[in-house]
This record gives structure tokens, sequence and C-alpha cells, in this order.
């Protein structure tokens, strides 16, 4: 025979069954004798004692929980599944359904995915491994922080946690440029700042973008553009991003101060006062670095964080328009150093509530532009659901909207 020499044998599993239990969890009435004897083809010794069944469980089911609610639940499930579970009728659940929470700041990430991919943008995900020397040629601005170190590092180029999220991408974009002139990535995760007298560090969620090279990529209908990207492209993804996420607070974009980045092409984005990030052209030192001098680098890192934190969850909307509207295009001659934002809210403001958009489209400087001076046109749109505008409105709107720009800004229309 069969000898078990076995010096630490397991207790023996017994579980009491209600019948009443049966029924609850399946919805349908079983005799006891009907379910003891479903058990029995399994091997479960089962005793019947009334409307309890006194059930032990055989040494090689050790599935079966010794925990009482537990292992009736694993009977039950035993009894249903020889029973046949195509047999158990559907019901409407009688229980109220408990109540709905989402992470807010999850569907929000998820939802700045969407927005970006929607934009033409791929996804990236790298290494949180990396080292000080990796880093040193982008200057974080988290020089007050320390690094998180590895106690056992895999290699030498992963010693410690990063502190920026756009290494990575930068590093990608030098071995995909082998195969492609054109990158436009994005990237969200975490960086790791170490804090003093803390035992683990603070850990934000950072947005990353990277775009290279030209600015349409070309196919078999069309050869595309060959202008490469510069940092107009790149604030319009922002401008885009904030829009659909419903960020209506005073958007702020101020010189950046990061030697990263060009001096005069890159900005600083703020939002209700509040530094969100940096974004512009990365500066051609840096981007050498990475050995990316084919075109120029556009790069952007934002606190996700902070960014979500002003988003509006119950924002306002607005119904279709029900009559025409009316289009026309403006351009003032500004001096060089007058921002577009300037001149745009003057703008807005002389408007009034007739004016629905303003759009800048086009920024020239040239022979018929004076020197130090810039031409800015913008596409005007005049809308009422009142009534369709006429002419003369339109032109009353117009010449107050030159007027405030020349005595705000000096602005001059341009012939």
């Amino acid at each position: 025979g069969i000898i078990d020499e076995y010096p630490l044998q397991p207790a023996t599993v017994t579980v009491d069954l209600p019948v009443r239990e049966i029924e609850r969890l399946l919805g349908i009435p079983f005799s006891a004798e009907d379910a003891a004897q479903m058990l029995r083809r399994l091997e479960f010794t089962v005793k019947v004692n009334g409307n309890l069944l006194h059930v032990t469980v055989p040494d090689h089911r050790m599935d079966i929980n010794d925990e009482p609610v537990i292992g009736q639940a694993d009977l039950v499930e035993e009894i249903a599944r020889i029973y046949g579970y195509d047999r158990i009728p559907n019901t409407i659940i009688a229980d109220a359904m408990p109540p709905q929470r989402t992470d807010k700041a999850l569907e929000l990430e998820d939802l700045t995915r969407d927005i970006l991919v929607a934009l033409g943008l791929r996804e990236h995900i790298s290494y949180r491994l990396t080292s000080p020397e990796r880093e040193s040629p982008l200057t974080t601005g988290n020089g007050a922080h320390g690094y998180v170190e590895l106690a056992n590092p895999i290699s030498a180029d992963k010693t410690v946690l990063r502190h920026t999220i756009l290494v990575g991408l930068l590093e990608a974009a030098r071995s995909n440029a082998r195969y492609t002139d054109r990158q436009q990535v994005f990237e969200i995760g975490s960086v790791y700042f170490k804090e003093a007298g803390e035992i683990l560090p603070n850990e934000p969620a950072h947005l990353g973008i990277l775009i290279t090279g030209a600015r349409q990529a070309g196919d078999w209908t069309h050869e595309g553009d060959s202008a490469n990207v510069d940092f107009y492209d790149l604030k319009g993804i922002v401008e885009e991003l904030l829009y659909r996420l419903h960020v209506t607070g005073k958007v702020e974009y101020v010189r950046a101060a990061n030697e990263s980045f060009h001096p005069g092409r890159s900005a600083q984005l703020k939002v209700n006062g509040q530094v969100i990030g940096v974004f512009g052209e990365l500066h051609p030192r840096s981007a050498q670095t990475f050995e990316l001098t084919a075109a120029p680098v556009l790069a952007a890192e934002f606190d996700l964080k902070a960014l979500m934190q002003q988003v509006e969850q119950n924002y306002p909307v607005q119904a279709l328009p029900q009559t025409p509207p009316v289009l026309e295009a403006l351009a003032l001659v500004v001096t060089q150093d007058t921002p577009a934002e300037a001149l745009e809210a003057v703008i807005v403001k002389a408007g009034g509530h007739l004016l629905r958009s303003v759009s800048l489209f086009d920024v020239y400087t040239g022979d018929s532009i004076p020197e130090g001076h810039k031409s800015l046109a913008y596409d005007l749109t005049y809308q009422t659901d009142e009534r369709t505008l006429k002419d003369a409105e339109v032109a009353k709107i117009r010449n107050k909207i030159i007027k405030t720009a020349e005595r705000e800004l000096g602005a001059k229309l341009r012939s």
C-alpha cells in the first residue's frame, strides 16, 4: 500500500455549509441531499444534519479554505460548477449599487495622454534610473535637492533616480535620429527629489515633450513641409493642451532663465501665478551634447500635478451659433519688443462682447516694416446670437481696436 511519513501533516479541513447559504449565493433553491450528492461526486465526505451539511475536504483539495465564510463560498462554487453555470438563471441585482468614486488625477493624466496623441505625438516610456553625469548637460533647477542613490546599482549609468524627464527623451531622440529625422514624442512619469530629514523622496509626476525635424511628414501623396518645427509649433501644442484640459485661469508666458534653453526662444509657463514649467528651443550647446544638431530641438517639461490643479472640473459650455460670423484679418505694426499676447489682450478688451475670437496667424519683419518693428496679423471673428452683424457695426469695432492699440501700445495699422 501507500504510507505517508510526512512529518507536518496538515489538519483535516471541515466546513459547515447551511443550505440557505447555497441559495443566497446562487439564487436558486437546493435540497440538502442534492447538494450533498454533488459534493460526494467530487470525493468530499458529507453528513447531512437537517439543513446543514458537515463537509470534510479530501486532502488533495488544497484549494478549499478552512476559514468558515471563505470555505462556504468555495464549496458553493463547486456545487455551481457541477450543477452547470448555464443552468443558473439571469436575474437583476436586488442590492443598491455602491457609490461610484473616480480617481480624478488618473483621469486627467489619461486625458492628457489622449490629447497629445490626438495632436500627433507618440508616447515614450524611459528608465527612471540615470546618473548625475547624464543629467549634467541640462540645468534642471533642482540643485537644492539631492539624488536618491541606489545601494546596489546594476550598471554605472543607472546609479540614481532621475531629476528630469527630458534626458530620457533626448537620449531616445539621439538613438532614433539614425532612422528618422522627424520626431514628436512625449512622456509622463515621476521624477525623484531627496528631501532632507525624510525617509521617502518627493515623487512629482512630470510631463515631457520633445519635437524636432520637419513640421509635417511626407508620404506618397505629397512631399510634406520641409521647414523645421520652431518655438511656435511647440507653443501651439502647449496652448491646445491647456485649452482641451479646460485651464481657464490667467496664462502667462514669461522669459525663461534656464541655461539649457535658448534665451530668446523659450518661455516659462505660469497659470494663475503658479509656475508650471518651461518650454522652448533647446540651447544649441545642450543639443550638441546629445548629438542632435541636424535640426532645432524643441522641448518642454511641466509639473503635471501643478497643471492638473489649474483644470476646471466644472467648465462653461456654449451653444452652437445661430447666426453667421463676420471674419476679418487685422495687421498691426508694433515695436520688436512688444509681446504678441500684450497686443492680443488690447484687441480683446477693445473688441468687447461682439469679438468672439482672436488668433495670431503671422509675424512679419521685412522691407516694408520700419527697423526695430514687426507686423502682427490676427484673424478676428465677430458674432452675436441676437442678430446678423452689419458691416457698419463691424467697422466701428475695428476702428475702436485700432485706436486703442495705438493709444496703449503705439501700434499702427499696416498699410
